[in-house]
C-alpha cells in the first residue's frame, strides 16, 4: 500500500520561460481515506493497525506531538522510566498479555504488602476496616443497582459505619476516581471482588508498547499527523470532514473518535449537524481526575519502616503511595484521584509539592523539610489540566449501561466510538478495556465496508 500522504498536497506554481508567459495554478488535492481515526492512545492505534491490516486507506489524527495520549512515560531527572500515567497490568489481561508477547517486551511481577495507615499508625497485619466483610457480603445481596452513597446512606448510615464509609470513599475515590453519589454499587462489587489477582509492570513502561503499535502502523502506510487537534467534524451518511486547529480538513467514509471521554464532555469538539443524543450519552459515564506524583529520593527510606511494602494507604491529603517493589529503587509513587484530584488540580505544582511533603511527614513521622531535603528529583501530572485529555480515566455510574449501548451504535454509518470509556467487559478503566474497544470498533467497521 503507498502512503497517500496529506489531504493538502500544496500549492503547485508554473513558469515557462521560453514563452515569458506566468501561469500561477493553485491546486489543492483532497485525499479521500476510507477512514480517519481521532486519537493515537492505545485504543486509536490498535484501531488503526487493524484497519490497515484490512487494505484501508487510514489517516490517524493525534493533538499532541507524540503518541500514547494517556501513556506516557518519562525519562528525563530519573535514573529508570517513570509511568506519568498507566503503570500496572491488572490480572491476566488476554489482549495486552498478546501485544506485549508480540512486541518482545517483558513483564516484571508487582510484590509488596499494602499497609494502612492511621492517624501516623502503620496498621501492618492489620485490616483497613473491620467492616469491610460486611460490606462486601451485602453488596453480594444487591439485586438493583444505585450509586454508592445510597447503598451506604441504606444499609450502613449507623454511627458505627463511619470509618467505613470514610474507607469506602477513598477507596471509591482513589481506585476509581468515582464519585460516590454517581458510582454504580453493582459496578463495584464486580471490580472490587478482583482486587488479589496478580498485577504485572511492563519493563521499560507501557511507552514501549505504543511506540510497537506506532511501528506497526507507519510500516502499513498509514498516515499518521501529530499536533493535529480535531476542533470540528461534518459528517453526513459515509461522509467525514475532520477539521483541525491548523485550518487542515481531512475527508474519509468514516471516523473512529478515540480521544479521552473528559474531552467530549467539554464540548471540545463540534459536531455538524449535531449529535445530541450521543454527547448526552458521554455525560452520563463518569470520568475522574487524578494527580500522580512521581519523587526520586536520594534513598529508599520507607524500607526503614516495613519490609516489602507495596502500597501506602492513608488518611492524608495525598493518600495513596507505591513503590517499585520488588525492584529496589528510590521512586515513590503518590496517587490522588476524585473529586479532592479536581480541586487540587487548581494549586500550583509548589503547593502540590507540599501538600505531598506534609502527607509523606505525617506517614512517615519525619519532617517534612528533611524528606524536601532528600528529594532529587520529582514530576507531578495533573491529567484533568491537559487540554487534549481533561481528566485520569472512567468509571461506571448507574447510567453507564445505557449510555455505553447507545455509544456503541455508529452515527449514520460514519461516527464510532472507541476507547476505554466505551468498553463493556471486564477491565474498565483500564489499558486493556482500551485496546479491546479499540480492536472491536475497528472490526465492527470493517465488517460493514
Amino acid at each position: 500500500m503507498v502512503n497517500y500522504g496529506p489531504v493538502y498536497r500544496g500549492n503547485c506554481y508554473f513558469y515557462n520561460c521560453s514563452i515569458a508567459l506566468h501561469f500561477l495554478i493553485a491546486a489543492t488535492y483532497h485525499m479521500r481515506y476510507d477512514v480517519l481515526v481521532i486519537g493515537a492512545g492505545a485504543a486509536g492505534l490498535i484501531a488503526t493497525r487493524e484497519l490497515g491490516k484490512a487494505g484501508c486507506r487510514v489517516c490517524l489524527l493525534e493533538a499532541s506531538d507524540n503518541a500514547g495520549g494517556r501513556i506516557s512515560t518519562i525519562n528525563d531527572g530519573f535514573p529508570e522510566p517513570a509511568a506519568a500515567g498507566p503503570e500496572f497490568i491488572h490480572g491476566n489481561l488476554n489482549l495486552t498479555l498478546q501485544i506485549v508477547q508480540e512486541a518482545g517486551l517483558t513483564l516484571e511481577p508487582v510484590s509488596g504488602n499494602m499497609i494502612p495507615v492511621k492517624k501516623g499508625k502503620w496498621m501492618v497485619d492489620e485490616a483497613y476496616d473491620a467492616y469491610w466483610d460486611e460490606f462486601m457480603n451485602q453488596l453480594y445481596l444487591l439485586e438493583e443497582d444505585c450509586s454508592l452513597a445510597d447503598f451506604l446512606d441504606r444499609y450502613f448510615k449507623a454511627g458505627k459505619y463511619a470509618s467505613l464509609r470514610r474507607s469506602i470513599q477513598g477507596f471509591a475515590e482513589g481506585f476509581d476516581l468515582a464519585e460516590l453519589n454517581r458510582a454504580s454499587a453493582i459496578f463495584a462489587r464486580q471490580e472490587w471482588s478482583h482486587q488479589q489477582e496478580p498485577q504485572y509492570r511492563i519493563e521499560g513502561g507501557y511507552g514501549k508498547m505504543i511506540n510497537y503499535l506506532l511501528g506497526q502502523c507507519q510500516r502499513q502506510h498509514s498516515d499518521v499527523h501529530f499536533n493535529q487537534p480535531v476542533h470540528k467534524i461534518e459528517h453526513g451518511t459515509n461522509a467525514v470532514t475532520a477539521y483541525t486547529a491548523s485550518g487542515e480538513c481531512f475527508e474519509a467514509g468514516r471516523i473512529i473518535i478515540t480521544v479521552p471521554l473528559g474531552v467530549l464532555q467539554n464540548n471540545s469538539i463540534i459536531f455538524s449537524p449535531a449529535i445530541e443524543d450521543q454527547m448526552t450519552a458521554t455525560r452520563q459515564l463518569g470520568f475522574g481526575s487524578v494527580i500522580k506524583l512521581l519523587f526520586l529520593f536520594k534513598r529508599n527510606f520507607w524500607k526503614d519502616y516495613a519490609d516489602d511494602i507495596g502500597f501506602i494507604l492513608s488518611d492524608q491529603q495525598i493518600p495513596t503511595w507505591w513503590t517499585q517493589a520488588p525492584k529496589e529503587s528510590n521512586l515513590l509513587t503518590g496517587w490522588l484521584g476524585g473529586p479532592e484530584a479536581a480541586l487540587m488540580s487548581n494549586l500550583s505544582n509548589e503547593a502540590l509539592l507540599q501538600n505531598a511533603l506534609d502527607s509523606l511527614a505525617s506517614i512517615f513521622n519525619r519532617p517534612a523539610a528533611e524528606l524536601q531535603n532528600q528529594l532529587l528529583h520529582y514530576k507531578i501530572i495533573s491529567w484533568q489540566n491537559n487540554p487534549y485529555i481533561k481528566g485520569g480515566y472512567s468509571y461506571m455510574t448507574v447510567d453507564s449501561v445505557s449510555a455505553k449501548s447507545k455509544l456503541a451504535m455508529p452515527v449514520a454509518n460514519s461516527i464510532y466510538f472507541a476507547g476505554e470509556a466505551y468498553y463493556t467487559g471486564e477491565s474498565q478503566g483500564t489499558v486493556e478495556a482500551a485496546l479491546q474497544s479499540g480492536m472491536n470498533t475497528a472490526q465492527k467497521l470493517i465488517a460493514s465496508l
